[in-house]
């Protein structure tokens, strides 16, 4: 039964009632009917998911890691501080956007050889404006994924005058990129405008912030939540730990006993995830993300994009003793350039692994190979210790089974800003609000209240703003109904596909019966008795579609399932 209609989708009545409510050719309307155009169309198009954070993050690593192609450039400071759009085509295209509002088309890669260290192309730098991929990829069939430059920090006081404001804390780094930005004719304020842009024509955004969780990005961070948390919630928003593998090997660092920890045993992503675990125990942030995701990019990218030949050089690593390969790598810098009797692979050529992998991948990839592992099983052992597998699942499953009620807010969030201008408008000519924003805005709050999408949107933003008095249990419910786990009957409540269908007729009605009574408990809480309302209702649309389903299968007759559907998971 995973085919049964969606019983939130489609969306597209929602804002062809709100066309209705606008009215033809209305002269008081202003941009009121395009937007709401705009608003219908992106339901049929891929998701908008912004890639962002502060510059220097990872960013485009991440999105090479997520794509499982290296589409996004990484080697080149002034390619970060432009927009970069991935979509899917049937082949690979480049298409150049310029500020004086041209569009060319180039040779896929042609981009990624100008520099500003090359004067010829320096002017042509200086009139980019964004740039547009396309590649064949089953992700992008269902995302466009955005790379934006960085995003600033409110902190910032001096932000004209230094590359603090982006959270470039290294001197060297922060002059280079200076520099950079001088001779692009752009400076931070330009560069944090362009991704704030992104962020609000995004319909949801991974945030990227790095692994050590320095003051820099705390305070992006709480920057972010402050200036989008209106707007963006754990609906539309995971965090990412960047270079979660970067302090490996973990030096200086002691363990519980105050003994220096060894490298030989030490895993730098579950020490990652302790310290995502505890950045989501501050409300500000639990406000704003769904889960805070610790990711390992580098070697994400690498797993799915080193050449086989790099697998030569691994082997011959894989025959060190695994504790003298940890020791020879306690120092990652001297593992790159010293040349050692005892490593069978020169230190240019360990250098290379170490930019394709990270230390940590190219350790863990020596002990998988010395295992007896094969490159394909190597290849996906690492991605999923990266993390970007865990990522990648959420992306489709979180924000890919929500798409149309994401979409839906966001278009109605457009409608609403529309409207709230032709009042603003109408109050500074001195003139009454035009009845079309009254008749717009009483229809937006109305079905909030009653219609099956903008309701559980309500019922959600309540739920992440905290506050309800609601049960694990119920939690799940709420989460599952509404989406979580997929927009099918089964999905929604929560049983495998295939489940019969007088399973999920009596699951259905039996989740109704428990909601409804939650509806009648006088000493509810208004919120939390707002939201079982509409979880009340949700089961039983689901149960009104299952038991059409059932009589078009088996004919009016059919057994209504009170016998069949054992107890409720």
């Amino acid at each position: 039964m995973s085919d049964l209609p969606d019983p939130a989708s489609p969306h597209g009545e929602a804002f062809d009632r709100i066309a209705r409510a606008v009215g033809p050719a209305d002269p008081e309307a202003g941009e009121l009917p395009a937007v709401v155009r705009a608003a219908r169309a992106r339901l049929a198009q891929p998701m908008r998911v912004a890639v962002a954070g502060q510059i220097k993050r990872g960013k485009s690593t991440l999105v090479n890691a997520l794509l499982g192609e290296e589409v996004s450039a990484t080697g080149q400071l002034e390619l970060t501080f432009n927009v970069c759009e991935f979509h899917h085509a049937d082949r690979r295209r480049l298409l150049v956007r310029f500020k004086d509002g041209r569009a060319e088309e180039w040779a896929p890669g042609a981009l990624s050889k100008l520099t500003v260290r090359d004067p010829g192309a320096l002017r042509l730098l200086r009139t980019v404006r964004k740039v547009e991929v396309g590649t064949p990829s089953t992700l992008l069939r269902r995302f466009r994924l955005v790379d934006t430059p960085g995003l600033g920090s409110v902190q910032g006081t001096d932000a004209d005058n230094t590359l603090a404001f982006l959270g470039i804390d290294d001197p060297v780094e922060r002059d280079e990129a200076a520099r950079v930005l001088k001779e692009l004719g752009q400076d931070v304020r330009a560069v944090h405008a362009d991704s704030a842009s992104e962020m609000d024509r995004a319909d949801a955004v991974v945030f990227v912030f790095s692994r050590g969780l320095g003051r820099a990005d705390q305070q992006a961070v709480d920057s972010f939540a402050g200036a989008y948390g209106e707007v963006v919630s754990p609906l539309k928003a995971f965090g990412v730990l960047s270079r979660s593998d970067q302090y490996w090997p973990p030096v200086g660092e002691t363990g519980p006993d105050g003994m220096p920890v060894d490298p030989y045993g030490y895993d730098p992503m579950a020490a990652a995830r302790r310290i995502a675990d505890s950045y989501l125990e501050r409300l500000s942030v639990q406000r704003v993300f769904r889960t805070v995701v610790p990711v390992a990019g580098l070697l994400g990218a690498g797993a799915q994009c080193m050449a086989s030949d790099g697998f030569d050089p691994l082997a011959d690593l894989a025959k060190v003793p695994p504790r003298r390969l940890a020791d020879r790598m306690e120092d990652v810098n001297l593992f790159c350039v010293r040349e050692y009797a005892d490593l069978p692979v020169p230190a240019a050529v360990r250098a290379a692994l170490v930019d394709r992998l990270g230390a940590w991948g190219v350790f863990l990839a020596c002990g998988l190979l010395r295992d007896g592992l094969g490159e394909d099983a190597v290849r996906r052992s690492l991605l999923e210790r990266s993390g970007v597998t865990e990522l990648r699942e959420l992306v489709l499953r979180h924000f890919g089974n929500r798409a149309a009620l994401i979409k839906l807010d966001h278009g109605q969030r457009e409608i609403t800003d529309e409207v709230a201008r032709l009042r603003a408008a109408a109050q500074r000519a001195g003139r009454r609000p035009p009845a079309v924003a009254d008749r717009v805005a009483d229809l937006l709050e109305s079905m909030r209240v009653t219609d099956p999408g903008p309701s559980e949107l309500a019922a959600l933003a309540a739920y992440y703003r905290g506050g309800l008095t609601l049960t694990a249990r119920e939690v799940s419910e709420l989460l599952a109904i509404t989406g979580e786990r997929g927009t099918s009957c089964a999905d929604r409540l929560g049983l495998p596909p295939g489940t019969p269908v007088d399973v999920l007729l009596a699951t259905a009605r039996r989740r109704a019966g428990r909601w409804a009574a939650r509806t009648g408990d006088p000493l509810l809480d208004r919120p939390t008795l707002t939201v079982a309302r509409v979880v009340l209702r949700s089961y039983e649309r689901v149960a009104d579609l299952v038991a059409r389903a059932q009589a078009l299968l088996y004919g009016d007759g059919a057994r209504t399932g009170q016998n069949g559907g054992g107890s409720d998971p």
